[in-house]
Parts: C-alpha cells; sequence; structure tokens
C-alpha cells in the first residue's frame, strides 16, 4: 500500500533492549506536520453533536474493515488535536477522535488512502470499525512489528520487517468466550496503566467482564499476575511474562491480528 505521507515520517521500534534483537531504531519517535485543523466555533458545534470515537463508544455508521486477515504497510496516524471521522473521505462526519485515549497519545493503524485522506481502525464498538480522517495535522510514525494469535494452536507470533522474530504459547478465550478474530491494535501500553499491568487492545468481547477500564475491552494479560485473571476476563489473551515483556515494548498502533 503506497501512501501519499510527509518527508518527515520516521520509524518507530521497541525499547532499547529489544531493539538489537529487532532491529528497530529510534523507538517511539514519529514525524510530524504542523495542525492545521480549523478551529472554528462550527467544527466545535459538530464535534459536540458526534459520538466520540473512543473504546467506550458505539459508532453505528462507521464502515466495517472487510480484510479482516490482511497486513498493512505498518504506518500509524496519531491526531493532535480532536478531528473529525469520515465514513468514506469528504463525507459527513460520523464521529469525532480524541488525541488521548487512556492518558495517551491516540495512535491508530492506517489500512487505506487517498490523497489527502487516511484510512484508520477506530477502537470503538463494534469490533472492525474504522473511519475516514484528513491528513491535515496529523502526526505519521512507521513500525516494522506485526503481532500474530493463532485462537487454534494457541500460539502469538511477533514479526519485525515481514520476519517472525519469536513464537510464544499463549491461551486465550475458547467457545462460548472465544477471544474475537478480525485486525485491531495495541490501543495502549503498560506503564500507562494499573497494576497489575495490562495491554488494551481495540477490540471488545461481550464475554469480558470489566477487568479493564472499559467494561468488555479485550486485552492482553501476564497469566501469572492474579490467580482467578483468566476466570475474569475469558476473551483476553493470556501470555507468559516473557512475552508480555516484548508486547509491552511495542508501540501504539501496532497491528494484531487475531486468526481462527
Amino acid at each position: 500500500m503506497h501512501l501519499y505521507l510527509p518527508r518527515s515520517t520516521r520509524a518507530v521500534g521497541i525499547t532499547a533492549k529489544h531493539q538489537r534483537a529487532a532491529g528497530a531504531a529510534d523507538p517511539h519517535r514519529v514525524g510530524s506536520v504542523e495542525p492545521r485543523w480549523p478551529t472554528r466555533t462550527t467544527d466545535m458545534i459538530d464535534r459536540a453533536k458526534l459520538p466520540e470515537a473512543a473504546a467506550t463508544q458505539q459508532i453505528s455508521a462507521a464502515p466495517l474493515d472487510v480484510t479482516v486477515t490482511a497486513g498493512t504497510a505498518g504506518m500509524i496516524a496519531h491526531n493532535r488535536q480532536p478531528v473529525p471521522v469520515y465514513a468514506a473521505a469528504g463525507s459527513t462526519p460520523i464521529a469525532w477522535l480524541p488525541p488521548q485515549m487512556f492518558g495517551a497519545e491516540t495512535r491508530l493503524p492506517i489500512i487505506d488512502q487517498q490523497p489527502g485522506w487516511v484510512r484508520v481502525l477506530l477502537p470503538s464498538r463494534p469490533n472492525g470499525s474504522t473511519g475516514w480522517i484528513t491528513t491535515r495535522g496529523l502526526e505519521f510514525a512507521h513500525t516494522p512489528h506485526e503481532i500474530r494469535v493463532h485462537r487454534r494452536s494457541g500460539r502469538l507470533q511477533l514479526f519485525t520487517s515481514g520476519r517472525r522474530a519469536g513464537t510464544w504459547r499463549v491461551r486465550v478465550g475458547a467457545a462460548p468466550t472465544a477471544t474475537p478474530m478480525g485486525r485491531t491494535f495495541l490501543l495502549a501500553t503498560p506503564a500507562e496503566q494499573s497494576c497489575p499491568p495490562w495491554i488494551p487492545l481495540g477490540l471488545h468481547s461481550s464475554a469480558s467482564p470489566p477487568c479493564t477500564r472499559s467494561p468488555g475491552l479485550v486485552a492482553i494479560h501476564r497469566w501469572l499476575d492474579m490467580p482467578d485473571e483468566e476466570s475474569r476476563c475469558p476473551a483476553c489473551i493470556h501470555v507468559p511474562a516473557d512475552t508480555f515483556e516484548v508486547l509491552a515494548a511495542m508501540p501504539r498502533g501496532s497491528l494484531v491480528r487475531i486468526y481462527r
């Protein structure tokens, strides 16, 4: 996927401890474009009438992701101020996107593009929600990392620059509380969460009680943190402590693909 993005786009990687193994450099740094989104009164009024594209909200008008097992170019978008979200480029706004979620900058994977526009995965309900946002005032980053979860085999794989960098045994939800399939992303990092740490995904399940700050939000947990954690969070992904440490170092917005 070719993207019409600024030349200042930079690569982001995982923390220094894992850079050598993953071949990443300059972690969590992004290229930027000065914000130029208008701040007219009419924009504020429009946002007041629109739902927030947050993990706690339902955006029924959002187009769904139809290529749920496809990869991306590794591009991530961050809006430095609230921006409208559209069902199609240049159409009527359906929601607005906050610049922060869970106390951290909103960073979303880009799955499609048109000149002046990018389509991103949203953390809101229903699963697979997407939206178009204008590229004006956005920051862009690139990550070579992608997480793949295979429910049937109970394996999690980390890919860096298209090559497998690690494979681990994990536990996922099984029927009737199965971990949802599809494309999602790392919504925040453990440093921004309470103890015990967990990594929220932009994914939801009615089977998950409020084991995160957002009821039904699916997350990645260390399976030894709490003895009853898996029973409280049946649709979440539970990983060994060393795996959690690696995933915790991944940049926000990194793609997660969950297969059958």
